[in-house]
């Protein structure tokens, strides 16, 4: 795997492009580097070790997301990267936030959520 590094200058600019033409959602992005950036700004909704539903992880999701793709693909790609975890709890599934992202690329320790 390369080595990817992520400080504030990178997460702005993809930030500022992303949001620049309101008059169409940008793709969700394909590339992991830009990829971990989009996850880690959706993520921002949601507390650290705190336990949510599938319901407010949707919702956590539908408030931040910025692209042209459902919450449900953003959800799954916050799991195969590592941003949340699933646990069967009582015969039901609840989800935590994990920072096992933290391990796909080295992330500047002044952006928020990224120790």
């Amino acid at each position: 795997m390369p080595h990817l590094s992520i400080d504030p200058d990178y997460y702005r600019t993809l930030f500022d492009r992303w949001t620049n033409d309101i008059a169409m959602l940008p793709d969700f992005p394909t590339d992991l580097k830009e990829k971990l950036v989009a996850l880690h700004f959706i993520m921002l909704a949601f507390a650290d070790g705190e336990e949510y539903s599938e319901n407010e992880i949707h919702e956590g999701i539908k408030d931040r997301n910025l692209f042209s793709v459902d919450h449900v693909q953003i959800r799954i790609n916050l799991l195969q990267q590592g941003f949340i975890v699933r646990i069967e709890k009582e015969s039901e599934f609840i989800y935590k936030t994990s920072k096992e992202f933290l391990t796909h690329a080295q992330w500047d320790s002044s952006i928020p959520g990224a120790l």
